[in-house]
């Protein structure tokens, strides 16, 4: 597992040292301009007053004796001659060679002389015959450099040690905010989850306690939702297992015919509509699990393509011309066929789907000429096992929440009002259609 930590520090160290290492080589470059600039120098204030010196007369056969030891070696291998314009060596340094150090002209030059590199710079003596050679050695000078650059690569790797150890506890404050969080979260109460506070001094992570509080409202939802469902399941499921059972002893213990027949006819709508309930439960649980529908998961399609053949009756109403939605065909046949289904079981003579247009955009109507739904009962249309008071339909209670749950899927919304037609009218909100 790659630590974020570590990750970071690493490639905060690389940058460093990629900095670093271009500093030390801009350094080093400028370094070696300065000191050739300096020793240049050097070598053209010796000639000159080395110079001076013929100029009064004082010309020596060796300028300057063997420097004593411990001397800075620099200063041992600066090396002079005196030469005639005609070509005869007049007067030497200790360190210099017996060859000439360098051409006639004068100024710099470089010459190889026994393989080692010179610096000459040469200089005619004004209104004499004498030339005076200056020079030093080149592999001394790139060793003058080198310990100039060896000087500072020691200071150097230690501040870059000491910037990794300010860069590790750097990273550990201001990773402080992660570790508090991830142990609020260990903490959390897994029966209640209570939301996570934002830390004050770590505005970036606001984004993630966000969607960390937003996930455990989704949860606790969800687990709120589980435990609901699963109370009225099992109490739904328990009232025909009951009726059952007890059809059941009633036909076991009578002699009389028409009495076991009817207790076996209650038992078969017991077991109906038990399977109902089952079925229902589980399209329930299936729609609660799947996701939104997403665009691109949408296409269009025809009004009788979606409807179930089984619930073609000859009281329904369909709109004269063919009507296409753009809707996941799937789950929304679940929204149609639920609501046609309680139509149907309510409706006395008349069905009707029609599509209509309001400021909102498309409406899908859905409406029968039933008994209706009392006023105070609208409200609660579309809540898991809710039937409405007096309802004598063998239905689960499922039907308009299954109805539901596909539609906001789809991002749509029911709405459920009393119908012209005298019964109950649908509208489904949010579908696009053509």
């Amino acid at each position: 597992m790659t630590s974020m930590r570590l990750r970071i520090f690493l490639l905060l160290v690389l940058m460093t040292s990629l900095v670093w290492g271009g500093s030390v080589i801009w350094v080093q470059w400028q370094t070696r301009q300065e000191v050739q600039h300096v020793l240049d120098r050097r070598l053209m204030e010796s000639a000159s007053m080395v110079s001076s010196l013929i100029g009064e007369g004082q010309v020596a056969p060796v300028i300057r004796p063997p420097a004593p030891a411990g001397d800075y070696e620099y200063a041992q291998q600066l090396s002079c001659q005196i030469w005639t314009l005609g070509g005869d060596l007049v007067a030497r340094s200790s360190s210099a060679p017996s060859e000439m150090l360098a051409a006639s002209e004068d100024g710099f030059s470089e010459r190889k002389i026994n393989g080692e590199h010179w610096r000459v710079y040469t200089v005619k003596v004004p209104d004499t015959t004498y030339r005076v050679m200056v020079g030093d050695s080149l592999a001394v000078r790139d060793g003058l450099v080198t310990s100039v650059v060896q000087s500072l690569l020691f200071p150097a790797l230690l501040g870059l040690a000491a910037l990794g150890l300010l860069f590790w506890s750097v990273l550990n404050s201001g990773l402080s905010p992660v570790r508090r969080m991830a142990q609020a979260l260990a903490a959390r109460d897994p029966k209640t989850l209570p939301p996570l506070d934002a830390p004050a001094d770590a505005s970036e992570l606001h984004p993630i306690v966000d969607a960390v509080n937003h996930l455990m409202t989704r949860v606790k939802s969800a687990r709120q939702r589980e435990a609901e469902f699963t109370a009225a399941a099992a109490h739904e499921i328990r009232t025909p297992l009951a009726g059952i059972r007890l059809q059941a002893q009633v036909a076991a213990s009578t002699s009389d015919p028409k009495t076991r027949g009817e207790a076996l006819s209650q038992i078969q709508s017991s077991i109906d509509r038990t399977a109902l309930l089952v079925s229902n439960l589980l399209t329930l649980a299936q729609e609660d699990e799947s996701a939104i529908v997403v665009p691109e998961d949408r296409k269009w399609t025809a009004l009788s393509k979606l409807l179930d053949p089984a619930l073609r009756d000859p009281r329904l109403e369909l709109p004269a011309q063919e009507k296409l939605l753009l809707i996941e065909p799937d789950r929304f046949a679940l929204v149609l066929n639920n609501l046609l289904s309680n139509a149907i079981r309510h409706a006395d003579k008349a069905i009707k789907i029609a599509f209509e247009t309001d400021r909102e955009g498309s409406v899908v109507v859905i409406e029968d000429d039933g008994q209706g739904v009392k006023p105070a009962d609208l409200p609660q249309l579309g809540q898991r096992f809710y039937r409405p008071s007096g309802s004598t339909s063998m239905g689960s209670g499922l039907g308009l929440s299954i109805a539901k749950s596909a539609a906001e899927a789809h991002g749509a919304s029911l709405s459920f009002m009393p119908s012209k037609l005298g019964g109950l009218r649908i509208e489904i909100r949010g579908i696009t259609t053509r």
